[in-house]
């Protein structure tokens, strides 16, 4: 954001039509601007979409088709984690249980095994999702495996797990995804 100013192409222009997807995907989901300047404290929090309970926190400068290509990742991956550790009840009800998941276990560098876990299973919903509704082919879930296996090994997830054990892992669920919707599609 420029001088506190919404960028022209930015997803928020269309906010109501993404809440409205958003809510298909799970009634509670809401969808926020970061605007606060706690975002920019690392370049991971202030460049990706991070999920907080019910809320979808989503930087201004992206545009309305790359918060529609992340929306599964964070509401059928992560606010589904939520949900879950809320006992299925609401989503905000699993915040305590979530952040010792995934904050406590953020401090061991190539050991935050949980940390990994809950990203491999929000990227296989957002594959699903995606190749179900037609936008991804399966090179497109492959290429986004490889990135994402590069992210979750990387500097902003704190080093979770070795990069050959992500990209072990990212592309073997990938090729499972990819086989799973091949038998269904023929």
């Amino acid at each position: 954001m420029v001088g506190g100013m919404i960028p022209r192409d930015s997803w928020y222009h269309e906010r109501h039509r993404l809440e409205r997807l958003a809510k298909t995907m799970d009634p509670a989901a809401k969808l926020r601007l970061k605007t606060s300047k706690l975002w920019g404290v690392t370049s991971a929090l202030k460049t990706f979409a991070i999920t907080i309970g019910s809320t979808v926190y989503i930087p201004a400068e992206w545009s309305a088709s790359q918060v529609e290509g992340v929306l599964p990742h964070e509401i059928l991956g992560h606010m589904k984690q939520f949900r879950w550790c809320g006992l299925w009840i609401h989503p905000d009800l699993g915040l305590p249980l979530m952040a010792v998941l995934y904050l406590l276990v953020f401090l061991p560098v190539y050991l935050a095994w949980g940390r990994y876990r809950l990203e491999l299973h929000a990227e296989t919903k957002s594959w699903c999702y995606h190749l179900e509704n037609r936008r991804w082919l399966p090179d497109d879930v492959r290429s986004k495996a490889e990135r994402s296996a590069t992210n979750v090994s990387g500097a902003a997830y704190v080093w979770a797990v070795p990069r050959p054990w992500a990209l072990w892992g990212f592309r073997r669920r990938a090729e499972k995804v990819i086989a799973r919707w091949e038998k269904i599609r023929l």
